[in-house]
């Protein structure tokens, strides 16, 4: 029975730079066992995640003495919010030992490297939300990752391997919140309301 956890599906979040080891492959031929770095990682959502999008517009109040109503002036548009509660079901000891990776994946992907990495001090990595066709190359940051363990719950033990002896949730919630962050640079050169309304920013990750 293929796993749906290694094929492109419709939600997905991609660490683009391959600077992190890629630990969510199942191509153990050329990836080992403890795949390899050089690759962009890609974490499957395979059942439909639900989302929920958060856009505000900022504006500040100018309260004026004897009077009965406020004018308000714009002063920014915020980054979009985004949570995410994504089911993770587990139907087998492979597809145990792939949830329990994403969640070390991600749990990595929100620290920064430290004295013995390669890179000390390096910021963890501008992600990449896709959903649907709706949003594409979304550059987004993990501001928060909670997953629980019930007590309600059977649970697959990893038989082999370097997860050998863990205990997975056959039904599991990954819950995220994301934020976008955007380059400066980028903003300046790329974006405008007109190209947006367009949709001709979509690939662009401007949502």
């Amino acid at each position: 029975m293929a796993s749906p956890y290694y094929t492109k599906q419709p939600v997905y979040l991609k660490e683009p730079s391959g600077r992190y080891q890629n630990i969510l492959t199942n191509d153990i031929a050329t990836e080992g066992p403890a795949g390899k770095y050089n690759t962009p990682t890609i974490i499957n959502f395979p059942y439909t995640p639900t989302i929920s999008i958060v856009q505000s517009g900022n504006y500040q109040e100018y309260a004026l003495t004897h009077s009965n109503f406020q004018q308000r002036a714009f002063d920014s548009h915020s980054n979009m919010e985004l949570n995410m509660t994504a089911p993770m079901i587990v139907r087998s000891v492979e597809e145990a030992d792939y949830v329990h990776n994403a969640s070390l994946f991600i749990r990595s992907i929100m620290k920064m490297q430290w004295l013995k990495d390669d890179d000390p001090g390096m910021p963890p990595p501008i992600m990449r939300f896709y959903a649907h066709g709706i949003y594409e190359n979304v550059p987004c940051i993990i501001r928060d990752f909670t997953w629980n363990l019930d007590s309600d719950l059977d649970y697959v033990e990893i038989l082999s391997g370097k997860n050998k002896g863990m205990r997975v949730p056959v039904h599991n919630m990954f819950v995220l919140s994301l934020t976008t962050t955007y380059a400066p640079k980028d903003v300046r050169e790329d974006f405008s309301i007109k190209e947006y309304l367009k949709g001709n920013l979509k690939d662009k990750g401007y949502v």
